[in-house]
């Protein structure tokens, strides 16, 4: 792939977002596919839900005009279509909100199509002692896997840029390891994602022409995340790269999957459906340090970043099983400061109310 590529590929996607944009903007409010404010979002007005079908419609015509021919495009067909579908489910639900079972059924039955197509955790490579797994053991954990990925990135778009600078990291970084492992096509789906997510982000951060990502774009672009990252380690076994690319793969997904397991055990503690909507998501807890929405935006993707620096290091120096515990442990530790702080600023608003009364 030339230097010219490199750079004309993520450049077409993004012209082609920031031209259709404003056009789906229109679309959506006529449909009524939008966002309103509620007792748990802040934002003002209705604002379109049209980000993930823009930057879908980008990566898709990107990928018909740089791909060396269609042909090559057959070894990632199944994921772009398992994607579409998603994309699809996910366009439904934000203009009619489906019943979480639903989705959960489909995105198990999406992470089975991909399974049978060969995306398969087939080794945890030496972590907690476990290397080669037996194959009934790897469908449960791939679907398992796939399914709570999905999920786990959908509750990080939460604010503006969140979901989308997550998203921006793990797929520069997935390109480089798509780079070195000789992935051409997820490479150039990973450059297409990064110019349209880019576009996207222009219209999010926006004060007069907002958009949201939505559920269809959260969905579909955390369905091929988890999906490229299971690929690119299924390369790299038993190759050189696999302590780079397991350490990186793990560490961009620390945060969206340990946060998502730490709110669902609270709800189900406090007797509640793990997927009943609440304001105790980690970037809610930023929020509450008392700063502004980009200001936490920033600060959580600078918190995923250092997790990421953490696993690399430890990853590629020493061993994985002491790179998941230390990931475990730098997430607890952050996750209870921002707790207290949480319950510090909690009681204080309560105090305050008692003074005034």
């Amino acid at each position: 792939m030339s230097l010219s590529n490199l750079i004309l590929t993520p450049v077409i996607s993004l012209a082609i977002v920031l031209a259709i944009m404003p056009l789906l903007r229109v679309a959506a409010i006529k449909l009524q596919l939008v966002d309103k404010p509620n007792s748990r979002k802040t934002h003002n007005g209705q604002v379109p839900l049209i980000g993930g079908l823009a930057v879908w419609f980008s990566a898709i015509a990107t990928l018909l005009v740089v791909a060396p021919s269609w042909g090559d495009l057959s070894g990632i067909s199944f994921m772009l279509i398992a994607a579409g579908i998603l994309l699809v489910i996910g366009v439904i639900d934000d203009k009619a909100d489906l019943r979480a079972s639903l989705k959960l059924t489909i995105q198990v039955g999406l992470a089975y199509y991909a399974f049978s197509n060969g995306i398969r955790i087939e080794s945890f490579y030496g972590i907690f002692g476990i290397y080669e797994i037996h194959v009934l053991v790897q469908y449960v954990i791939t679907l398992t896997v796939i399914t709570g990925v999905i999920n786990a990135f959908n509750l990080m778009d939460g604010i503006d840029g969140l979901a989308a600078g997550l998203a921006l990291i793990a797929f520069i970084l997935f390109g480089y390891l798509a780079f070195i492992t000789g992935e051409l096509m997820l490479l150039y789906l990973f450059l297409t994602l990064t110019g349209a997510l880019i576009g996207f982000m222009r219209f999010n951060f926006s004060s007069k022409a907002k958009v949201f990502m939505g559920d269809a774009g959260s969905l579909f672009i955390g369905f091929i995340m988890v999906l490229s990252a299971i690929s690119l380690l299924q390369t790299a076994q038993s190759t050189p790269n696999i302590q780079l690319v397991l350490s990186v793969v793990v560490g961009v997904l620390t945060l969206p999957v340990l946060d998502s397991l730490r709110v669902y055990r609270r709800r189900a503690k406090n007797g509640y459906s793990p997927f009943r909507a609440d304001r105790t998501h980690f970037h809610h807890l930023v929020l509450q340090l008392g700063i502004k929405h980009r200001s936490a935006t920033l600060l959580v993707i600078i918190v995923s970043g250092l997790l990421i620096i953490l696993s690399i290091v430890i990853g590629t120096l020493t061993t994985f099983t002491l790179m998941v515990l230390s990931l475990m442990t730098a997430f607890i530790l952050i996750s209870w400061l921002l707790s207290l702080n949480s319950k510090v600023a909690y009681w204080k608003q309560k105090v305050l109310e008692m003074e005034k009364a």
